[in-house]
């Protein structure tokens, strides 16, 4: 019966690390961010969202290459918090800064985002603080900070329908493109 339950709980314990978003290394980060001279124009897109760092928050657009796109799961905060996880998180963090700086002078947009799940207010709210935690976590890994935008979402810009719990996990991340 006890050997039972201890594989039982290793076995659920595999289970919940292999769940677990990995850390996306800087070199892949940073090889995705750089500018390249290829012929290729950037895959442009406009960003409509929430500025953050203003005394009122102010809708913008922003001009994105999308392609540049990355989406991060493993940034994890406390629940209802801004509050960012140590561990995975803090480790993530540390290889995007690397990359930021590996890739020069470019300039980053950081999202913020949220499932369906409380009110919207509420939800914008904490997406742009969010968004702001990470920019502050990015800063004392030494990325300028003149170089990185925030902007809050919400619940606005899902990329699941939020009918689930795993897809509802899949909406609360944060995003950073490189900024054109």
């Amino acid at each position: 019966m006890k050997l039972g339950v201890l594989v039982l709980l290793i076995l659920t314990a595999g289970v919940a690390l292999a769940a677990e978003p990995q850390v996306v290394p800087a070199a892949d980060l940073a090889n995705k961010w750089r500018r390249t001279k290829s012929l290729a124009a950037p895959v442009e897109k406009v960003r409509k969202g929430l500025e953050v760092e203003v005394a009122a928050a102010v809708p913008v657009e922003v001009k994105v290459d999308a392609d540049t796109a990355m989406s991060f799961q493993n940034i994890q905060f406390a629940r209802d918090s801004a509050e960012l996880l140590a561990g995975t998180t803090t480790a993530q963090i540390a290889e995007i800064a690397q990359a930021m700086t590996q890739a020069g002078t470019e300039r980053f947009l950081i999202e913020g985002h949220t499932c369906d799940l409380g009110a919207h207010a509420h939800n914008l709210a904490l997406s742009q603080q969010r968004a702001l935690a990470v920019k502050a976590a990015l800063v004392r890994f030494g990325v300028d900070a003149a170089r990185l935008q925030v902007m809050g979402f919400g619940q606005a810009d899902p990329v699941a329908p939020n009918t689930d719990e795993a897809a509802r996990a899949r909406n609360r991340r944060v995003q950073i493109f490189r900024k054109l």
